[in-house]
C-alpha cells in the first residue's frame, strides 16, 4: 500500500492511496473518514483489484477547500485520473462517499465501467434519521451545534490511543448504539475497529477536517443537482435492510431516480454490508 500526494493546478495537495494490482477501482470513502478506509477492504486486493482511495478536501493529506456542490470534487479526481493514465475504471462508494461517486459517474460516464454505491444517502437527506439519532437533525441544521459536535468528535478520536479506548469514548459508544446487530459484530472486532479508528483519526489530521465534515453534511441536506440519466449496466446500489446509520428507504429512492439501476437489499445486514460480501463485490467491480 502506497500513500502519495499530488500537487493540483491551484497549488493544493491531493492525498491518495494505491493498494493492490489489477482492475482499477476508484474508492470514495465515507464522511468523517479518509483514504485509509481502503484498509478495511484488504480482502479485495486478493481479487485482482487495484484500489485507488482519495482524501477529499480537508481530510487526511488533502488541502481544505470549501465545496459548494457535490460535483466540486470532480476536477480534483480528473487531474488524478489523468496523472495515473487511467482511461476507464470502476468506482466504489460507501456511505457519504457514495454521493460523490454518483456525482462523478453522472458527469463522466464515459470513463466508468461499473459503479457500486453502498449505504448511500438519497438527497436531500433526512437528518433526523441519521445514525439512529433523531437529534442529529439539529446538529446538522444548526451550524453552531454542528461545529461544537464535530470539534468534540475530533478531540475524542485524536485523544484515543487505539481501538479499545476509542470504543469507550462517547463517539465510540454512539457508533455501537447507532449500528444494527450485524454491524455490532464488526464494531466488536478489534482489528476492524482499529483500522476504522485509524481512518477516522487520519480524517482529522488537519483541524480543517472538522469543516470538511460540516461542508459535506450541509451538501447532503440539499436536493441532487445532477442530470439523472440511464445507467443501464453501470450502477449497482447495495443497502442493508437493517441499516440504522442510513435507513434502507434511501436505496429505493436512489434506484427510482437513476433508471436502469440494479438494486440489491441484503436482509438482516446493516451499514457494513459490503464488508460481509467481498466475493460478490469483487465480481461486480471486475
Amino acid at each position: 500500500m502506497n500513500s502519495q500526494v499530488l500537487t493540483l493546478p491551484d497549488g493544493r495537495q491531493l492525498g491518495y492511496l494505491i493498494a493492490g494490482r489489477g482492475a482499477p477501482v476508484m474508492y470514495f470513502h465515507g464522511t468523517a473518514s479518509s483514504r485509509l478506509e481502503a484498509l478495511l477492504l484488504k480482502p479485495l486486493l486478493n481479487k485482482n483489484i487495484q484500489l485507488i482511495s482519495v482524501d477529499r478536501p480537508g481530510y487526511g493529506l488533502s488541502t481544505y477547500k470549501s465545496r459548494k456542490t457535490i460535483q466540486d470534487f470532480n476536477s480534483d479526481l480528473n487531474f488524478l485520473v489523468n496523472h495515473l493514465g487511467l482511461s476507464q475504471f470502476s468506482v466504489l462508494g460507501w456511505s457519504g462517499g457514495g454521493v460523490f461517486a454518483l456525482a462523478y459517474m453522472t458527469c463522466f460516464s464515459q470513463r466508468i465501467k461499473r459503479g457500486v454505491i453502498v449505504g448511500t444517502p438519497d438527497l436531500p437527506f433526512d437528518a433526523s434519521t441519521a445514525h439512529n439519532m433523531p437529534l442529529a437533525k439539529y446538529v446538522l441544521k444548526i451550524p453552531l451545534l454542528g461545529a461544537l459536535a464535530m470539534k468534540s468528535m475530533r478531540r475524542q478520536v485524536l485523544k484515543a490511543d487505539g481501538c479499545p479506548s476509542f470504543m469507550r469514548s462517547n463517539q465510540g459508544r454512539q457508533m455501537l448504539n447507532g449500528g444494527s446487530t450485524r454491524d455490532a459484530l464488526f464494531f466488536s472486532n478489534p482489528e476492524w475497529m482499529g483500522l476504522m479508528h485509524l481512518s477516522m483519526a487520519e480524517a482529522f489530521r488537519q483541524k480543517e477536517g472538522v469543516q470538511a465534515v460540516l461542508d459535506e453534511h450541509k451538501l447532503f441536506l440539499n436536493p441532487w443537482n445532477l442530470s439523472f440519466r440511464e445507467v443501464n449496466g453501470m450502477l449497482w446500489v447495495w443497502h442493508g435492510q437493517e441499516d440504522k446509520t442510513c435507513p434502507v428507504n434511501n436505496a429505493y429512492s436512489i434506484a427510482r431516480k437513476f433508471k436502469g439501476t440494479d438494486l440489491e437489499i441484503f436482509p438482516q445486514q446493516g451499514h457494513c454490508v459490503m464488508f460481509d460480501n467481498i466475493d460478490q463485490l469483487s465480481r461486480l467491480l471486475i
